[in-house]
């Protein structure tokens, strides 16, 4: 028997005991399969995503979901080939996911010129003014007033600073900080609403 072929079933056996004590809910074994693994796992990752911190984030949630479903490890073969399969349904979850916010962000460019005629669009549109209304009323009191401000009483960065008593660059920043949380605010929103046709204010373009 080969040199290699002695270690490949080394190891087959090593990850054999370690889904066994994993399966078992013994942790030490969890985190030492954690540290022989994740390196592997990252850069199998991080080739596809191409960023560091989402890599980091797919492949804590890799290990989030191998331990969440431990209890499936009596029917795991091979550690490697189960880490790598979970590795790669979401990173394609991750790619879904972008493409809908992409969408869900994108879709009002096409469609703003477009007049409201029907009910169902009526419908539809009073449903985002309420998620618009709702996202907007979960700022912080400075940012919400800038944001009132600027794209409701639509005055100027010059008249927003005199009217709050503060910098034009603070109003900036302000501005940029509600319009990143009323984007995310829609995005946690977007698998509620996905069966409504996709367009969204003209704020959030800007």
């Amino acid at each position: 028997m080969s040199k290699k072929k002695r270690l490949d079933e080394h190891n087959a056996d090593e990850d054999s005991l370690l889904l066994e004590r994993i399966f078992a809910g013994d942790e030490r074994a969890f985190n030492q399969m954690y540290y022989q693994t994740n390196r592997n796992i990252f850069n199998a990752v991080m080739s596809y995503v191409k960023n560091e911190h989402i890599a980091i984030e797919l492949v804590q949630q890799v290990y989030v979901k191998f331990w969440n479903n431990r209890h499936k490890l009596k029917d795991v073969r091979s550690l490697k080939d189960y880490l790598f399969i979970i590795a790669r349904n979401l990173t394609l979850d991750h790619f879904k996911k972008v493409t809908l916010e992409t969408n869900f962000f994108a879709e009002f460019i096409l469609r703003e010129n477009n007049p409201v005629n029907t009910t169902d669009e009526k419908i539809e549109q009073i449903e985002y003014d309420r998620l618009l209304k709702d996202a907007i009323a979960q700022l912080p009191p400075q940012q919400k007033e800038a944001w009132l401000l600027i794209n409701e009483e639509e005055l100027s960065y010059a008249e927003t600073a005199v009217k709050m008593n503060i910098s034009r660059l603070t109003v900036k920043r302000h501005l940029e900080l509600s319009r990143k949380s009323v984007r995310e605010y829609l995005k946690s929103q977007i698998y509620i609403v996905l069966t409504l046709p996709l367009f969204i204010i003209i704020y959030l373009a800007f």
